[in-house]
C-alpha cells in the first residue's frame, strides 16, 4: 500500500472510531485487505499507477487527502460487515469488549451507505483535482473518462435522476454513462461527426476552450433529456451543428467527417414506382 501506509495515519482520516484498547490489534491491521483492495480499485479506476505514485508522495496536498479518504471511506465500506461496530454520537466505533453491545443490522446498513456517500463524495473531489494534471491525461483512466459526456459522477447524476439513493452515486453513473453513450453515438453520426464528439468529450474533462465547452455542455444537455426518458431534440441537435459548421478553425475535424458529407451533399429522394415512398 502507498497511500494509508500506517495506523497513525488512518486513526488521523476516521478519528471518532473507538480507540484500540492494550493487547488489541490496531484498525490498520483489522481492515489492511480491504484498504488494499480499495486502493487498487482507486488506482485501477481513477488514477494510474503513475499518478498514484505521485499524489501517495505530497502527503500534505488536498489531493492526497481527497485519494486516501476514497480509500479509507471505501476500505470501511467494504470491511464493516465483517466487524463488530457501535454507533456513537460522534460517528462509529469498533467494539472492544464484551460490555458494548454491537449496532443493529439496519445501523450496520445505514453505516455501509454513509461510507459509499462519503467514497462518492471524494470521488468527485479526486476528478476535480486530477483534471488539472497533464500526467493524468497520459493515462487509461483519462480515456475511459473522455469515452462520454457522462463523465462527472455527481453533476451527470443529479442532472438526470431527482431523488439519489445515499451511496449509490457511482453505480448510477455507471448504469446512466452505459446508456449515454448509446444516443451520442446516434447523435454523432447523424448530428456532429465522431470527431467533435470526441473533441467535446475531452473538453469536458480539461476545459480547455470556452466555446468548446459550452458547446459540450449544450450537446450533453440533449443526453441528459434522452436520459430523463424525453423525445430526442433536433430542433436544438440543428442549431448546435449550424454552430459547428460556422466556426470550423474551433472544430476542425468536423469538415472532412462523413456526417459533414451529409450536410454537403444530402442524399436526393428519386420518385420510382418501385419505390416504397412512390407517389403520384
Amino acid at each position: 500500500m502507498k497511500v494509508i501506509t500506517s495506523n497513525e495515519i488512518l486513526m488521523a482520516m476516521v478519528p471518532n472510531v473507538v480507540t484500540t484498547v492494550e493487547g488489541e490489534k490496531p484498525l490498520f491491521e483489522k481492515i489492511s485487505h480491504q484498504l488494499e483492495l480499495s486502493e487498487a480499485w482507486a488506482r485501477d479506476t481513477f488514477t494510474g499507477a503513475e499518478v498514484l505514485d505521485a499524489i501517495a508522495d505530497e502527503r500534505s496536498s488536498d489531493t492526497w487527502r481527497y485519494l486516501a479518504s476514497l480509500v479509507v471511506s471505501d476500505a470501511l465500506r467494504r470491511a464493516i460487515p465483517s466487524m463488530d461496530v457501535v454507533l456513537t454520537p460522534n460517528g462509529f466505533g469498533i467494539v472492544s469488549n464484551s460490555n458494548v453491545a454491537p449496532a443493529s443490522k439496519e445501523r450496520v446498513e445505514r453505516l455501509i451507505q454513509q461510507m459509499a456517500s462519503q467514497r462518492d463524495h471524494f470521488i468527485n473531489m479526486l476528478l476535480s483535482d486530477l483534471k488539472c494534471r497533464s500526467s493524468w491525461r497520459d493515462s487509461h483512466q483519462f480515456a475511459w473518462f473522455t469515452e462520454s459526456l457522462i463523465s462527472w459522477p455527481k453533476a451527470c447524476v443529479t442532472a438526470v435522476n431527482d431523488r439519489i439513493r445515499e451511496g449509490q452515486q457511482w453505480d448510477q453513473f455507471l448504469q446512466l454513462r452505459q446508456r449515454a453513450i448509446t444516443i451520442e453515438d446516434a447523435i454523432a453520426e447523424k448530428w456532429i461527426s465522431y470527431g467533435v464528439m470526441q473533441q467535446l468529450r475531452v473538453e469536458l474533462m480539461t476545459v480547455n476552450n470556452a466555446t468548446v465547452h459550452q458547446v459540450a455542455l449544450k450537446v450533453r444537455s440533449c443526453v441528459f433529456n434522452e436520459l430523463r426518458g424525453l423525445q430526442r431534440n433536433h430542433w436544438d441537435l440543428d442549431r448546435i451543428v449550424n454552430y459547428i459548421r460556422n466556426n470550423a478553425d474551433i472544430f476542425p475535424t468536423w469538415a472532412t467527417s462523413d456526417t459533414a458529407r451529409l450536410y454537403n451533399n444530402p442524399p436526393v429522394f428519386k420518385n420510382k414506382k418501385n419505390s416504397s415512398g412512390y407517389f403520384f
